[in-house]
């Protein structure tokens, strides 16, 4: 008899952290970057078929095995915008975000264009504005603490030298 128990128990406690598992979400490792020119940021409006449509983000996308934060935006600007960049400093924000479908670990870093192609290959459209301008516009949960932070700075004097 408690051979029975056992094995009901040991199978009801395992259906109980399974259903647990599946409850939980995935964790997302992320890089993005601003573009800076002149002072102003571009903004990049998420296509309205993806999750999040119609946010705004700065570029950037998963990390993928083997990469780092750099070399992930490297290749996603150039496959979302066609372009390539040159990478200034790392933002100094919030990293860590909970969506309803994953929790996000994202790192921030300044770019400006080396080359200026800017096609509009992964966003429904783009802006190029002042960070208070931009202050407003619908952001995703992890782009607005770095709008606030660059509406702090004067742009025009941040350094790139990779």
């Amino acid at each position: 008899m408690f051979a029975w128990l056992r094995a009901f128990l040991f199978l009801h406690y395992n259906e109980k952290r399974i259903k647990e598992e599946l409850k939980m979400k995935p964790t997302l490792n992320i890089a993005a970057c601003v573009l800076v020119e002149g002072g102003k940021i571009l903004a990049t409006k998420r296509n309205l078929d993806r999750i999040s449509g119609g946010y705004y983000e700065f570029p950037g996308g998963k990390i993928e095995p083997g990469e780092t934060p750099k070399e992930t935006i490297r290749r996603e600007v150039k496959e979302e915008l066609g372009d390539e960049i040159i990478i200034g400093q790392k933002i100094p924000t919030p990293t860590d975000f909970e969506y309803s479908y994953a929790y996000i670990h994202i790192h921030f870093y300044l770019a400006k264009l080396k080359t200026h192609n800017l096609k509009q290959i992964a966003a429904h459209d783009f802006i190029w504005d002042y960070p208070k301008n931009l202050e407003n516009l619908n952001w995703l949960l992890a782009a607005q603490p770095v709008v606030k932070w660059l509406a702090t700075r004067n742009l025009t004097k941040e350094e790139f030298n990779e």
